[in-house]
């Protein structure tokens, strides 16, 4: 009894693991273009902290993301009833705001609210992976302070502290022994502390390279899982086991970040950007799980991530430009490891954007489209059965809108 039990609440747990490579809050260029070195808007205080110091007014960016996100798995083989999963479709609408201010020509100081992350699945109540996975959300939000020294014309450096907070939602079905299924509800939340640090050269006004480095953060994540409709040969042994109330604490690692970008002017009216970031994913999701003093370690299954992207920007007149973006990301997983509550696969982006000024604010508005990959797997969870398929819908669309005011 207390090995089921084990397997079922560590599946639970399991399920906040979830990470994009593919940010969901895209307050940048189309696609994550110009993520590191251009530098030219609020931006900057979260995405490239040494950037502030290009800033010569202070600047309000008030950002609002809609995404569209649409997903079905399709099981081809498993050894549980219930089929496919339902069609998954989602609409998100995620705030942010950034706010910089140049103290003089060489201290800048800003402070960012943003949710540079997020994953969820919803795959239904009666699939052939119920007891694997039923729903599962994660997201992040993160408060930072920037605070920028310009040494010269050349060089620049900034960063700051990173609040984060994590909130994750996790449910799966319960095989009962007796009876119609059981439900399993974990909410978990919790802050962790970190740092970044940005430098920038700038060869001259129309050529800058940037670097960001972002720390590993640990958030302090606890709750209590919610057990609903079990049959009473299974509840009694949990209660008899003194666990049906216990919090649950995780051990959980959001992973340390580098990035590195470019940024050209061609002509007059042509720029672009180029951008990698490498994400320590083999470091990321739980290594540790405690249910009051049992404990158990777990394989986090993950490896290193890529991110690339590249952009265009044509200034069609004073106030009106263009832009082009494209980004790829690998898998942090490969298919023989990939987890139905983390089918995380490689990403595809392409976006494009315009900007223009409207009575004294200058408006952003980026439409990018992210393929998320096959997430092609082959999962035996034990007692809460195996599945074998692969997403044939799995896509994203999002509407990004910046309005920035400088004063």
């Amino acid at each position: 009894m207390k090995a089921l039990l084990s397997t079922r609440i560590l599946r639970g747990v399991w399920l906040l693991a979830g990470w994009s490579a593919f940010a969901v809050q895209a307050d940048l260029g189309p696609a994550l273009s110009g993520l590191t070195a251009q530098a030219d808007n609020a931006t900057t205080v979260f995405w490239s902290p040494a950037g502030i110091t290009r800033l010569d007014q202070q600047e309000l960016l008030v950002g609002a993301t809609l995404a569209v996100t649409e997903s079905k798995f399709e099981v081809d083989e498993s050894n549980r009833s219930g089929g496919s999963a339902d069609n998954d479709t989602s609409l998100l609408a995620i705030p942010s705001f950034y706010y910089a201010h140049p103290i003089n020509d060489k201290w800048s100081a800003g402070a960012a609210l943003t949710v540079p992350s997020g994953f969820g699945n919803t795959y239904g109540k009666s699939w052939s992976g119920r007891y694997l996975s039923e729903e599962s959300d994660l997201a992040f939000v993160a408060l930072s302070g920037t605070l920028g020294y310009r040494f010269n014309d050349h060089w620049s450096i900034g960063g700051g502290p990173i609040v984060l907070y994590t909130d994750s939602t996790s449910k799966a079905r319960v095989n009962n022994l007796v009876g119609p299924d059981g439900k399993i509800e974990l909410e978990e939340d919790g802050f962790g502390l970190g740092w970044q640090l940005g430098l920038m050269y700038e060869f001259s006004e129309s050529a800058r390279i940037g670097a960001v480095y972002r720390a590993e953060i640990d958030p302090d994540l606890s709750g209590n899982p919610k057990l609903n409709n079990l049959d009473p040969l299974l509840e009694a042994g949990l209660n008899a086991l003194g666990l049906l109330d216990e919090d649950i604490d995780v051990d959980f690692k959001v992973p340390e970040q580098v990035q590195l970008g470019y940024y050209q002017d061609l002509t007059k009216d042509w720029s672009f950007t180029l951008d990698a970031m490498w994400i320590n994913m083999s470091q990321f999701g739980i290594n540790h799980v405690s249910v009051d003093s049992a404990s158990v370690s777990l394989d986090g299954s993950f490896k290193d991530t890529w991110l690339f992207s590249a952009g265009l920007r044509y200034q069609y007149r004073p106030d009106l430009a263009f832009s082009l973006g494209a980004a790829y990301a690998t898998s942090p997983t490969s298919d023989g490891r990939r987890t139905i509550a983390l089918p995380l696969d490689r990403v595809i982006a392409v976006g494009a954007g315009v900007q223009w000024q409207w009575k004294g604010f200058a408006i952003h508005h980026n439409l990018n489209y992210a393929y998320l990959g096959d997430g092609d797997l082959d999962q035996d969870g034990g007692l809460a059965g195996r599945i074998e398929g692969s997403f044939d819908t799995n896509y994203a669309v999002v509407l990004d809108t910046q309005i920035i005011k400088r004063f």
